[in-house]
């Protein structure tokens, strides 16, 4: 069953771990670095659910080889994170943006489901 709650606040919590590091005056361009790793993960996870694989987190997992320790470590936490609390969940997350509203970086994203392994919901 898809959950009816809006993505971006999934999202978000999801990221939570990742977001709470940035320090307290982060910049717009630092707070869309963090929620492009935390919906990197998150979409990994989902598309492999999709297609019945790994590919997607062996290739992210790939991508982070050379990265500092404290990266390769996040992420990982995060793809278990998605797997264990989140794993329900098949929406990907499509086209997302970030903006500030009177000093305050506000997040939304749109959700995608793959058509074809979508949950169906019997009608009334």
């Amino acid at each position: 069953m898809v959950p009816n709650t809006k993505i971006s606040q999934t999202i978000l919590a999801f990221g939570q771990s990742v977001i709470s590091q940035l320090p307290d005056d982060h910049t717009k361009e630092e707070f869309e670095s963090a929620i492009t790793i935390v919906i990197t993960v998150w979409n990994a996870v989902v598309m492999d659910g999709w297609d019945r694989s790994n590919k997607f987190e062996m290739e992210l997992l790939s991508a982070i080889e050379n990265a500092p320790k404290q990266t390769e470590i996040e992420i990982k936490r995060l793809l278990k994170r998605k797997k264990k609390k989140y794993g329900s969940d098949p929406r990907a997350v499509g086209n997302h943006w970030i903006r500030e509203q009177n000093g305050v970086f506000i997040f939304g994203c749109e959700a995608r489901l793959n058509i074809e392994n979508a949950p169906v919901v019997p009608e009334n």
